[in-house]
């Protein structure tokens, strides 16, 4: 073959694989979350919020792992709450208290926000993890549709680069993200919250039965404390919202009530200073039949739990 046809039929196989590499990315950024972080649940939560959120109507935002994503809805709050007009769920599971601290970044997204909802469990407390590759002006942009075509475009093909990544989210998106009854479920409700379907065969036992050991590393209240004096300073109230543990467990393991009761104790130490307000839900005595396992409530408890914290909010903020 002559060294001129040899090229031209090089050239033309680098263009075929870069177009059809390109046409791919742009399907996939149609139908499935860029990876704009290394955390699956944040790229899906801030894709939801540029495709189905106006930024300037929120009014209050949840942050947590999935204990606030699962277990506070945002569209609970709305019909339960005079004072919550707009709620939107940023949390994302598997998140520590100090990645929570760097997803408040986000909020300044949201230029009327009101309150932020911080819904955690002592199992959230163990390890003072930080997210990676983690943008927060980039993502707040992206979510508010704010990027310029050059910019947008730069953070298209960065994300796009890896065409394997590409393919194997898009295998794993719906068995793994879009079924109720998982504990990875980003099945979005209105708000960005995530209810559980999870009863009988769904549970895990091992969640189901076994207590977390209560570890809770210091850093983690000093990031509520720091969470706390930023929301004041923005003049937005602050609350933690301790998520019910499951009843078997708290009444028959003494080490859960200690658990439970020093993350209060806590709590209310890093919140003092700053006016922040923790709401506890231990005390409603929920029944097995509300969890999806020791901490994460199913579809019938959540709504149970978010009204009640509905309720709270409105007798704090319209007290005279």
């Amino acid at each position: 073959m002559k060294p001129a046809a040899y090229l031209k039929r090089l050239f033309t196989g680098f263009f075929l694989m870069l177009s059809a590499g390109f046409a791919y990315a742009v399907w996939f950024n149609l139908h499935y979350p860029l990876p704009l972080s290394d955390h699956i649940s944040l790229d899906a939560k801030v894709r939801f919020v540029r495709e189905k959120i106006d930024p300037d109507q929120v009014d209050t935002v949840i942050l947590g792992s999935s204990i606030g994503l699962n277990n506070l809805l945002g569209t609970v709050l709305e019909r339960n709450a005079t004072v919550v007009k707009k709620a939107l769920n940023l949390s994302v599971y598997g998140a520590t208290a100090t990645q929570v601290e760097q997803l408040m970044d986000l909020t300044k997204a949201f230029p009327h926000l009101k309150r932020i909802i911080y819904s955690a469990q002592y199992s959230d407390f163990p390890h003072p993890w930080k997210l990676k590759d983690y943008r927060p002006a980039l993502l707040r942009r992206y979510m508010r549709k704010e990027l310029g075509p050059w910019r947008y475009a730069e953070m298209f093909f960065k994300a796009t680069v890896n065409i394997p990544f590409l393919i194997n989210r898009q295998k794993e998106w719906v068995p793994k993200h879009q079924q109720p009854n998982k504990f990875e479920s980003l099945l979005f409700d209105a708000s960005g919250s995530v209810p559980l379907h999870i009863y009988g065969k769904d549970i895990i036992p091992h969640r189901w039965r076994l207590p977390h050991p209560g570890i809770m590393h210091p850093e983690s209240f000093r990031a509520v404390a720091r969470m706390a004096a930023r929301a004041k300073a923005r003049g937005i109230r602050f609350y933690v919202v301790h998520q019910p543990y499951r009843k078997g467990l708290y009444d028959t393991h003494p080490k859960v009530r200690s658990a439970v009761a020093y993350f209060d104790k806590r709590i209310k130490e890093a919140l003092k200073p700053y006016n922040g307000i923790l709401i506890t839900t231990q005390q409603l005595d929920l029944a097995d039949r509300y969890f999806a396992d020791r901490t994460h409530l199913n579809d019938s408890g959540s709504p149970v739990v978010s009204a009640y914290v509905a309720r709270q909010l409105d007798k704090i903020e319209t007290e005279k």
